[in-house]
């Protein structure tokens, strides 16, 4: 992790916590809700040291403070609920969860800390099971959500609604991604989704990437959400790619916000729960209908996607000669409907191929601006002929609100 700046060693106790929280916090891939969990053991840890229980002192130096008798004596004050600085209404309750997070903030301090080698912290514990949803539950919520697929009546928050559910029954993917995701994560032919993992405890080395597939039910759910977020983002200025965004404005440290900025976490997750406690209501005796589950980590029990490793970012080399295959593939099929019989069997070769192509590009982590430029170059720069390579039109019209027009023969209409 390049961005780390080890705190100074000479600190002790309650000055060199706070200087490895305030350093942890400052890392640009930690998030709101870890910085606060951060200050939170922090906090306790620094009330541990006070307290007659533990065996340390606010002298303690940084090689002291991380071995395994001073963080297991922390860890049972705080279970035990003896750091609390409000009383709880049953201090010998523990949380497992709380538990695992605090073992999660203190191995980020110790990296702050500089402290791996004289560190020595008790191993996760496991974390607690949760029942998967059994095939029949899973099948009946595919069918709630085709049929809302169908419907030609579904609302904007349904049309999410629907599009959300698909997803992340299809890839099992949490919250956080979810909102982490961009038109640039969809596949070309919305077969796919990249997605960026990062496991409990994460640092930024141990994030990797996944291609998740997507179900007929998911193509053709985003095929219906991208156009209503288009709509949507009529009124946010700049670049707009993100996935899923906000159907009302709203207001935020006291500024106006307006409908088609992007969700956070929780604002999906409040998202989906109010949508689908409308619909379960407006639905509520019809024949065949079963109620949908009104907290989105119901949805991912279970799941278990079929998924490909992908890289975090392009290489260079390998990027190139994708890119040239790309161009090559575009120029034969050009040529085809240039000169051959439409629906030829060597056209129909050719836009497997140049599809092949596409993909693979996708899969390496090609920017789509990047390919559509070189498919406009190649003979291929309207969406007729960009549809014929495998790209949805609902995406690209999604690329060209996020990217400006994205496509040489839209940028040279326009001037």
């Amino acid at each position: 992790m390049s961005e780390v700046n080890i705190v100074d060693r000479t600190l002790t106790g309650a000055e060199l916590l706070a200087a490895a929280a305030a350093e942890v916090k400052s890392w640009p891939f930690v998030s709101a809700s870890r910085a606060r969990q951060v200050t939170w053991v922090a906090g306790e840890y620094t009330r541990a040291l006070a307290h007659p229980g533990h065996p340390l002192g606010d002298a303690t130096s940084v090689d002291e403070v991380f071995t395994r008798g001073p963080v297991d004596a922390y860890l049972r004050l705080a279970r035990t609920g003896q750091l609390r600085v409000r009383q709880a209404a049953d201090p010998s309750k523990g949380s497992d969860n709380s538990e695992q997070i605090r073992l999660e903030v203190l191995k980020l301090l110790v990296t702050a800390c500089g402290a791996e080698d004289a560190a020595e912290l008790p191993p996760q514990p496991d974390p607690p099971s949760k029942q998967p949803v059994a095939k029949r539950p899973r099948s009946l919520l595919r069918a709630q959500l085709t049929e809302l697929a169908d419907a030609p009546d579904a609302t904007t928050s349904q049309l999410r609604m629907l599009a959300v559910g698909a997803v992340v029954s299809d890839t099992g993917i949490r919250a956080g991604e979810m909102c982490a995701r961009t038109i640039e994560d969809l596949s070309p032919t919305l077969e796919e989704l990249r997605v960026v993992r990062r496991p409990q405890g994460w640092s930024e080395s141990e994030a990797y990437t996944e291609l998740l597939a997507f179900s007929g039910l998911s193509r053709a759910a985003l095929k219906r959400w991208l156009p209503e977020r288009q709509l949507l983002l009529t009124r946010v200025g700049g670049t707009a790619t993100a996935l899923w965004v906000s159907l009302h404005g709203n207001h935020h440290g006291g500024q106006a916000v307006p409908a088609g900025t992007p969700l956070m976490p929780r604002g999906l997750a409040r998202a989906w729960t109010r949508a689908v406690t409308e619909t379960n209501i407006e639905m509520a005796g019809q024949p065949s209908w079963e109620p949908l589950p009104t907290r989105m980590e119901q949805l991912r029990r279970g799941v278990k996607p079929k998924a490909l490793a992908a890289p975090m970012q392009p290489d260079a080399e390998k990027a190139a000669e994708l890119l040239d295959d790309v161009a090559a593939r575009g120029r034969a099929l050009a040529e085809l409907c240039r000169t051959g019989e439409e629906n030829s069997t060597a056209e129909l070769q050719a836009r497997i191929t140049v599809r092949q192509a596409v993909r693979a590009a996708w899969a390496e982590g090609i920017e789509h601006a990047v390919q559509l430029s070189v498919l406009a170059d190649a003979g291929l720069p309207d969406d007729a002929s960009l549809a014929a390579a495998g790209w949805e039109p609902v995406l690209l019209a999604a690329i060209d609100r996020g990217r400006g027009w994205g496509r040489p023969s839209k940028a040279a209409a326009a001037v």
